[in-house]
């Protein structure tokens, strides 16, 4: 039980670094390239662009329901993939897993 409130803790405590950052995954027809702005140690915006051109009707479902929820938990732990648009919401949490890792901030500085 202490463990699991650690860990809750630990998570509640997670400060993200201030920036724009980018990453990408394979896609349908093309990489998915998102780019997620911090702002106050908060994700505050996600957007997606789709290498492939034009956006699908499940790639543009897969945006539209998962971004928020990203947005609302402040990262993609626990996050599903969104049902009918399965292979972009992927696209997008693989793409979003490189920009957590990419934005946290451990105290440390970079020189």
């Amino acid at each position: 039980m202490k463990q699991r409130i650690l860990l809750s803790l630990m998570a509640a405590a997670l400060v993200l670094q201030n920036g724009v950052y980018r990453d990408k995954a394979p896609g349908y027809g093309g990489d998915v390239i998102v780019k997620a702005i911090v702002r106050g140690g908060k994700l505050t915006e996600i957007t997606t662009e789709n290498t492939g051109g034009e956006k699908s009707e499940y790639y543009q479902k897969a945006e539209e329901e998962l971004i928020p929820r990203i947005l609302e938990k402040q990262g993609i732990d626990g996050l599903d993939t969104v049902a009918g648009a399965t292979g972009t919401s992927e696209s997008i949490l693989i793409a979003m897993r490189g920009i957590m890792e990419q934005a946290r901030y451990d105290g440390k500085t970079v020189k």
